[in-house]
């Protein structure tokens, strides 16, 4: 009897390197966001960047990574709609540019997967790392911006808040987190679906190292999500706090009505920049400009949980007069009246950030890990998107919002 033999397809993509010095390599390991995962996620990416088993001080670690030609290793959550992508993030020195014989793929890659693979779990290096969070939390939230982002999503997911945290999850959770728990969320993350993407100039070596060194049943597992978005309810708010701070924050999120596709994303990126992109645009030039009003002034599509997002710092007293700004010029959107020269000068500036992009290996880095996320994204082309948007488009992406919450710290 003939046998047929199959090969497991794994989640590793690594493209060839043509024009940077430097390669790339990415680890993401996916799993749903709750409150617990989010906070142990980012209590472990602390722990991680301090110290593994392979080197259990933060001196040795450190030491290591510089004899890697100072290899950048970055490690942190990133919230993408109602998943967490664990992100480990290397940067290093492409080894033909370097005369060194025991610089190698080789050595790059087994150095990052004993951080990875193996945290240390020693109990003073978990407590060390506890109180770093504690730290960046509290300067955190002495900017009264950060304070006012982070009560902001606290009120638009009040009836969920497994998604209301966006900085690191909850910081009594860490606080009170115990070292069994830490232990069995690090051994839960051995079967989440994990992908490793990359960028070198020998991807053909690189591939075949990866797969040799990372073979948890994630990396088999499919990666790919057919729906991460959180869809918004119905449900109007306004909340002011009072902390007597000089300057307001001012925060107005709009809901979609339908959940959008990549072209409507790029047509929100159009419209945070049509508002708040520059001096010329309108929420600038009017908040700021005419009223007198705004130290700064920002709109950002948030497609993934279903919210566009204005945000403005001024004067307190002013707060209600820019409200009426922000509701009467999305109107105007919405019933058509769209200045056509900006949203002319919007789309070259959109295009520009495209082009800029493209020379950075962070963000074909970013756009690759999309591609292997979201459905059909590989296929997706951003400048020709770009591109085809038009005015209309721009007019039924304000016509598919709705406002759902004002939210002002004082």
């Amino acid at each position: 009897m003939k046998v047929i033999q199959t090969m497991l397809t794994t989640n590793i993509a690594i493209r060839k390197n043509k024009k940077f010095t430097t390669a790339a390599l990415g680890c993401f390991l996916r799993l749903p966001l709750t409150n617990h995962n989010l906070a142990f996620a980012s209590l472990l990416a602390r722990l991680q960047m301090n110290t593994s088993l392979a080197y259990p001080t933060l001196a040795a670690q450190q030491k290591k990574l510089a004899e890697l030609y100072d290899l950048q290793l970055d490690i942190m959550p990133q919230l993408f709609g109602k998943e967490i992508i664990l992100t480990y993030y290397a940067n290093f020195v492409e080894p033909t540019e370097v005369l060194d014989p025991d610089y190698t793929y080789d050595e790059i890659v087994k150095t990052l997967s004993q951080i990875i693979e193996s945290p240390s779990y020693d109990r003073d290096w978990f407590a060390y790392a506890k109180r770093q969070l504690e730290d960046d939390y509290r300067e955190l939230m002495e900017q009264p911006s950060n304070y006012a982002i982070n009560r902001f999503f606290k009120i638009w997911y009040r009836d969920r808040p497994d998604y209301a945290e966006n900085f690191m999850g909850s910081i009594d959770e860490i606080k009170n987190a115990g070292f069994t728990e830490m232990d069995n969320f690090i051994d839960s993350l051995r079967n989440v679906p994990m992908a490793v993407i990359g960028m070198g100039r020998d991807n053909q070596l690189l591939t075949k190292l990866v797969d040799s060194s990372f073979r948890g049943a994630g990396i088999i597992k499919q990666f790919q999500v057919d729906d991460l978005t959180i869809p918004v309810e119905n449900n109007p708010i306004e909340k002011v706090d009072e902390q007597n701070n000089i300057q307001a924050q001012l925060l107005m999120g709009f809901g979609f009505k339908q959940k959008i596709t990549y072209q409507g994303q790029i047509v929100g990126m159009l419209l945070s920049q049509y508002l708040a992109g520059d001096q010329s645009s309108k929420l600038f030039s009017q908040i700021r400009e005419e009223l007198g009003a705004a130290y700064d002034v920002g709109a950002t599509n948030f497609a993934n949980n279903c919210l566009f997002l204005v945000n403005t710092g001024l004067d307190p007293a002013k707060v209600e007069d820019a409200k009426r700004i922000i509701f009467n010029e999305m109107q105007k959107i919405a019933d058509g009246q769209i200045d056509e020269e900006l949203f002319k000068k919007s789309k070259k500036a959109l295009q520009r950030n495209t082009k800029i992009g493209l020379d950075s290996q962070n963000w074909q880095l970013g756009q690759a890990l999309r591609g292997e996320l979201f459905p059909d994204y590989l296929n997706f082309d951003r400048e020709a998107a770009i591109k085809r948007a038009t005015p209309h488009q721009l007019v039924d992406f304000v016509q598919n919002l709705f406002f759902n919450e004002s939210y002002v710290l004082k």
